[in-house]
């Protein structure tokens, strides 16, 4: 089922209609981003200009997120969410500014989403059919039958 602009995202047995697009545009407004100087690679330039983005995203102000999806999200995401409840990742892998808040903003969407998306399917015990235990069996009396051969006679000359 998909209805205009949303997309279902499965929680355990039941099902969250999440607005996605809403979901991103909110992340992207929400986030703070702080700059600082990265070490690294870039000549002059890394000790000139603040390229390292710190992106921190209060994962509780999000509006379009009941409570068993942010449930969700601090169970997924406990190692990268601080006790106050903000999601902090860094992203100093550019040698701009520019190019290290969007590779922030980018990844900070796509683990909120995977965390809402990923889900586990149940398992469903299964058991053999009648066939395959019959095929089992006949193994085994096989392989029993080719150990048995192994021994030598038994001797009986009382």
């Amino acid at each position: 089922m998909a209805y205009a602009g949303l997309s279902l995202l499965l929680y355990g047995h039941r099902r969250l209609v999440v607005d996605r697009e809403a979901l991103i545009v909110e992340i992207r407004e929400k986030t703070e981003l702080s700059f600082s100087r990265a070490g690294g690679p870039g000549g002059q330039n890394v000790n000139k200009r603040d390229t390292k983005v710190t992106a921190k995203l209060p994962v509780s102000d999000l509006q379009n997120i009941d409570e068993a999806g942010r449930d969700r999200i601090f169970r997924k995401l406990a190692a990268r969410v601080n006790s106050e409840g903000t999601l902090v990742l860094q992203a100093d892998e550019e040698r701009t500014q520019g190019r290290n808040r969007e590779l922030a903003l980018l990844r900070i969407t796509r683990l909120i989403l995977d965390a809402l998306e990923s889900v586990q399917k149940p398992r469903r015990p299964s058991r053999p059919s009648r066939g395959a235990k019959q095929r089992r069996l006949d193994s085994k009396k096989r392989r029993g039958l080719i150990k048995s051969r192994r021994q030598s006679p038994s001797r009986s000359d009382d």
